[in-house]
């Protein structure tokens, strides 16, 4: 059988039987892989074990069957190399990485390699182990996976007929569609989304720290869920957040 040995980042775990573990890893080289960690779990007298953990990252050695054709690889060595111990401090920052592993299983395919983001999924559980703004940190990989996925949107003209610029009213954001929607395209769409905030805030390679944050997330969230076709691993919590950020800027008014 051949033996891949790989950096890797744990996407998701779900314990099986009394000592193993299932997992979806998502490797440097060879893209995401599922494994079966055959007793990760098992606890010695001398040494509890409470398996690999969600959100680490190690390096790998995996037998894999049959030229990959194996639905289940088996991992065989597992060796931690960073755990990202930040994240568990609080709550945003937790939620933010889950976000993140979540869209990068969601949006990749078995054994398709993207070392780019792996590195950009590296570095953004770094970064989030230790911002007190994830949001930002979040943002920018959303746009970095959705780049390197080619998945991106088209913001800087309308889909539909190509029209630029559109000024300032008026903009309709469809995920269907891939990109802006003039005022004059969109009632023939049904999948659309007025925008919060305008699309230069979307495209700038760095959001200014005074921006609408919680309006570009909300946008690229938006695109994300539909093309996952359903809401990301902890979107949830970041929705009730942009509720009640809305909510506030209505009273203040």
């Amino acid at each position: 059988m051949p033996m891949i040995h790989d950096t890797a980042i744990v996407l998701k775990r779900l314990d099986f039987s009394e000592s193993s573990q299932i997992l979806a890893l998502f490797s440097k080289r060879h893209g995401r892989v599922r494994v079966i960690a055959k007793g990760a779990r098992r606890s010695t007298k001398k040494r509890f074990s409470p398996g690999i953990d969600l959100l680490e990252c190690g390096q790998a050695v995996i037998s894999v069957r049959h030229a990959r054709q194996e639905a289940l690889a088996t991992l065989t060595q597992w060796a931690t190399s960073s755990s990202y111990s930040g994240l568990r401090d609080r709550l945003d920052r937790l939620n933010a990485a889950q976000y993140a592993a979540d869209i990068v299983a969601g949006l990749t395919e078995d054994w398709d390699p993207h070392p780019q983001l792996h590195d950009a999924l590296a570095r953004t559980l770094a970064a989030l182990s230790e911002t007190d703004r994830p949001l930002f940190t979040l943002i920018a990989f959303q746009r970095s996976l959705l780049i390197e996925v080619g998945l991106s949107p088209r913001l800087d003209h309308c889909v539909a007929c190509g029209r630029t610029p559109f000024g300032t009213r008026d903009i309709y954001f469809s995920s269907f569609e891939g990109g802006l929607l003039c005022r004059d395209c969109e009632p023939a769409r049904v999948e659309k989304r007025l925008l919060k905030v305008l699309p230069a805030a979307l495209i700038a390679e760095e959001i200014p720290r005074d921006a609408d944050v919680a309006g570009v997330f909300d946008i690229l969230h938006y695109h994300l869920s539909h093309l996952m076709g359903r809401t990301p691993a902890a979107g949830a919590f970041f929705e009730a957040i942009l509720r009640r950020a809305r909510s506030k800027d209505q009273r203040a008014r």
